[in-house]
C-alpha cells in the first residue's frame, strides 16, 4: 500500500519536473510530450543496439565501415518523398479526424523494414548459394545486376525528375496566389514519389497510427530507392565474401534503426506543423522542403545508376582507356567513399535549405504583399483583400 501511494505523487513530481524542461528549451517545446517520449525510447533503443553491434564487431572489425554505411543509408532512406508524403499525408487526415498520432512514421518504419530484413536475408543467403556452387557465375550476375540496379536508378530518377517539376510547378501557383486566399495542401500528393502514387487509394483504408505498418510492408515491396538497393547490395558482397548471415543480420537492423527513428521524429514534426495555428496552412514551406527533399532523390539516384552503369561498360569492354575512364575506375574502387559523401551531402544540402529558406522566403513575401495592396505597377488595391488591375486609372474624377 505503502509503495502504490508513493508512486502516484513521485510521477506526478518527475511529469511535472519534464513540462518544465519542455517548456524551457525552444525547440523542443514545439513537439507534444507523447512525441518527446515515443523519441527518446527510439534514442535509448539506438544506444543498446550500437551498443551490441560494437560488441559483435569488436571481433569483426573489418566490417566495421560497412555497419555505419548501413546505418547512414537509414537515415537517408527515412528522407526519401515517399516516406516524407505517406506520413504526411497520413498525419494530416488523422489529425483531421481529431486523433493526435504521434507514431505515424514509427509503424510505417517498422512495416517498411519488415521487407527490408526479410529480402537482405534471402538475398544473402542466395548470394552465398549461388557462391557456392557456381563461381563463374559472379561474373555474369554482376553485369546482370549491374545492368539492372543502373537501369531501375535511372529510370526512378526520371520519374522522380518529372515529380520534381510538378513540385515546382505547383510552388509557383501557391507563390502566385494572392496572400489572402488559402492554397489546398493537396497538391502536394503529387510529389509523393512512385509508390505514393500506386498506393493512393491504400491510404483511405488507414484510419489509425498502427495501420500504417501494412501500408510500409506494401511500400517496402517497391525497392524504389537507392538506399535499399544499396543495402541489398551490401548483403550480397558480403554473403559472397562468405560473411555469416548472422552477421549480415547486423546491417539491416542498423538500417531500421536509422529508419525508424527519423521516420518517427518525421511524423512528429508533421503533427506539430499542422496543429500549429501559425503553420497549419503554409503550402509553400512545405512544397518548399518537398522540392528540396525530390531533388535530392533525383541527385541521388540517377549519381548511383551512371557510377553502376559506367562501371559496368569499363568491366565489359576494358580496352576503353583515357582520363574519363581512369575517373570510373577510381570511382568503382571507392564506392562506399561515394556513398558516404552522398550521405553526408544530404546534411549538407539540408542544412543550406532550412538557411536558404527564411531569405527567400521574405522576398516571397514581400511579391505577394506588393501585389495586394497595389505597389506593384500591374495590381492595384480597391480594398482589404479585394486585387483588380488598374485600367484607366487616370480617366477617373
Amino acid at each position: 500500500m505503502e509503495s502504490s501511494t508513493l508512486k502516484g505523487p513521485l510521477l506526478r513530481k518527475l511529469q511535472s519536473q519534464a513540462d518544465a524542461y519542455h517548456q524551457r528549451i525552444p525547440w523542443i517545446r514545439k513537439l507534444p510530450g507523447p512525441a518527446i517520449a515515443i523519441i527518446l525510447l527510439l534514442i535509448f533503443v539506438q544506444i543498446i543496439v550500437w551498443i551490441a553491434v560494437g560488441i559483435v564487431l569488436h571481433f569483426h572489425t573489418a566490417l566495421i565501415s560497412t555497419a555505419v554505411l548501413s546505418y547512414t543509408l537509414g537515415l537517408r532512406h527515412a528522407l526519401d518523398a515517399d516516406h516524407i508524403s505517406a506520413i504526411d499525408l497520413m498525419t494530416r487526415r488523422l489529425i483531421a479526424s481529431g486523433q493526435r498520432p504521434v507514431t505515424v512514421g514509427t509503424f510505417f518504419s517498422l512495416g517498411h523494414s519488415t521487407i527490408v530484413i526479410v529480402t537482405s536475408i534471402v538475398v544473402a543467403a542466395s548470394s552465398a548459394a549461388i557462391q557456392k556452387r557456381f563461381d563463374s557465375f559472379s561474373t555474369v550476375g554482376g553485369i546482370i545486376g549491374s545492368s539492372v540496379s543502373s537501369a531501375f536508378l535511372i529510370i526512378l530518377g526520371a520519374m522522380n525528375g518529372w515529380i520534381l517539376y510538378k513540385l515546382c510547378t505547383a510552388l509557383e501557383r501557391a507563390i502566385a496566389a494572392p496572400i489572402n486566399q488559402e492554397v489546398s495542401l493537396d497538391m502536394t500528393f503529387e510529389g509523393g514519389g512512385c509508390m505514393t502514387m500506386l498506393l493512393k487509394r491504400t491510404f483511405k483504408l488507414v484510419d489509425r497510427p498502427w495501420k500504417m505498418y501494412p501500408l510500409g510492408v506494401l511500400f517496402g515491396l517497391g525497392f524504389d530507392t537507392s538506399s535499399e538497393i544499396a543495402l541489398l547490395g551490401i548483403s550480397s558482397i558480403q554473403a559472397a565474401k562468405g560473411t555469416s548471415i548472422w552477421l549480415i543480420l547486423i546491417f539491416p537492423i542498423l538500417f531500421t534503426s536509422g529508419m525508424c527513428l527519423l521516420d518517427t521524429f518525421d511524423g512528429a514534426a508533421m503533427m506539430s506543423l499542422y496543429t500549429s495555428a501559425r503553420l497549419a496552412k503554409d503550402t509553400i514551406a512545405v512544397l518548399y522542403y518537398q522540392c528540396v527533399l525530390t531533388a535530392i532523390t533525383v541527385f541521388v539516384a540517377v549519381t548511383i545508376g551512371l557510377i553502376q552503369l559506367l562501371t559496368m561498360i569499363h568491366a565489359v569492354r576494358p580496352d576503353f582507356s583515357g582520363p574519363f575512364w581512369e575517373g570510373v575506375d577510381v570511382a568503382g574502387d571507392n564506392y562506399d567513399i561515394i556513398g558516404g559523401s552522398i550521405c553526408g551531402s544530404f546534411v549538407v544540402f539540408g542544412i543550406l535549405s532550412v538557411v536558404l529558406y527564411k531569405p527567400w522566403r521574405k522576398g516571397v513575401d514581400r511579391k505577394r504583399e506588393a501585389r495586394l495592396y497595389g505597389t506593384d505597377d500591374q495590381v492595384g488595391s480597391t480594398g482589404l483583400g479585394e486585387v483588380e488591375p488598374v485600367i484607366g486609372e487616370s480617366s477617373r474624377g
